[in-house]
């Protein structure tokens, strides 16, 4: 496995990121091939020597976490999607395959095997369930009774987006031969095309993309895959749907992980690997750097109903001890929440944002009740 060249990313790379850093080398190498059966019993380790954990029901903030929950025994686990439409319908993805519950997770069942790099669920009638597995995208139409290879590209799938009735599809590239970009098609993935970031932009890691719902700016924030120095990772930004894009990086201090618009003003939330959320009231041209940083955070989640309440999952490795963790102030102050000592990897809120789901690599699904005070 390629160990990544800056002090952050080396250090987390053999962490417990699944779902954000622990991937690349694993991914290129099963392009094509179905890896991973259903485990028969927890393992003791997941990949990256990752020790399985099982946390005790906790509180923590004014949350309540509950016992584990593991699909089919897998622990090993980095995404999480639940129907708003129920509560009990889930789908989970890991390094075995994505999972599918519609017991509130009593029972599963496994419809597809391999390496799931994104999940997405796209509310609507009918709703649409997004996966990608290495470098095949799949979609389903009927809520996981049926699968549709719709794509297989060239390199590993890091992030989806769907907005104005197109599909965004990021990938991981780890050659600096051919230009990086994103392709862009129709809802069921035909049609098809590539736009690239720029002649010398190459060798990206597209690990997220997130549109402004007001004026349709989006944004796009990449990795270079092989750390050159000076490091100056690219925060993309385009107002032709996608067509044609312009860096707009400014004082970002690292390459963006994940990032969200808020929907009532567009200001834009960027999380920066190991250095915090930062946020931009003008488009990415300028960023304010967070009052503190979870250190090691892997994941992000906005509220859409309330947009200034983010939460966020960090990793777990050395002395940085994992867990979730809340802001209320639009990112400038986090503070934890539980989940101390996994990793949290993927996280969802119910349809009525009643309580929060996370997904955490190494030990499973914890649930917990959303306080009354910030629903």
């Amino acid at each position: 496995m390629r160990e990544k060249a800056s002090r952050l990313s080396r250090a987390t790379w053999n962490a417990a990121r699944v779902a954000k850093i622990c991937w690349l080398a694993a991914s290129v190498a099963a392009l094509g091939l179905g890896l991973g059966t259903a485990l028969a019993a927890p393992p003791a380790f997941c990949p990256s020597g990752i020790p399985v954990v099982t946390l005790a029901p906790h509180q923590a903030g004014g949350f309540s976490w509950g016992t584990v929950k593991r699909p089919m025994d897998d622990p090993c686990l980095s995404h999480i999607a639940v129907d708003p439409a129920g509560d009990n319908a889930w789908y989970v993805g890991g390094l075995n395959g994505l999972y599918m519950t519609k017991t509130a997770g009593q029972t599963w069942t496994k419809p597809l095997s391999g390496r799931v790099e994104v999940l997405l669920l796209v509310p609507g009638q009918p709703a649409l369930v997004y996966v990608g597995i290495v470098n095949r995208l799949y979609l389903s139409r009927d809520k996981g009774k049926s699968w549709h290879l719709i794509h297989t590209f060239t390199q590993p799938i890091r992030s989806l987006l769907v907005a104005s009735n197109q599909l965004y599809v990021g990938l991981a590239w780890s050659t600096h031969a051919v230009p990086s970009g994103v392709f862009i098609s129709n809802l069921g993935g035909s049609g098809m095309q590539f736009h690239e970031f720029g002649p010398t932009q190459s060798g990206l890691i597209v690990w997220t993309l997130a549109r402004d719902p007001q004026d349709g700016t989006l944004y796009a924030g990449t990795e270079i895959f092989d750390h050159p120095q000076p490091y100056d990772p690219p925060f993309f930004r385009s107002v032709t749907n996608g067509l044609t894009w312009d860096k707009v990086a400014g004082a970002l201090p690292h390459h963006v992980i994940a990032a969200a618009v808020r929907p009532t003003d567009g200001h834009v939330y960027a999380l920066t690997e190991g250095l915090g959320l930062f946020g931009s009231d003008d488009k990415g041209t300028t960023w304010n750097p967070p009052v503190n940083g979870m250190g090691l955070g892997g994941s992000l989640l906005m509220r859409e109903t309330a947009a200034t309440q983010l939460f966020a999952g960090r990793q777990k490795w050395k002395s940085v001890n994992g867990g979730i963790f809340l802001s209320s102030d639009a990112g400038s102050v986090f503070e934890p929440i539980g989940l101390t000592g996994v990793t949290v990897a993927g996280m969802a809120i119910n349809g009525t944002g009643t309580r929060i789901f996370a997904t955490t690599y190494g030990s499973g699904i914890y649930i917990s009740p959303i306080p009354p005070s910030l629903q």
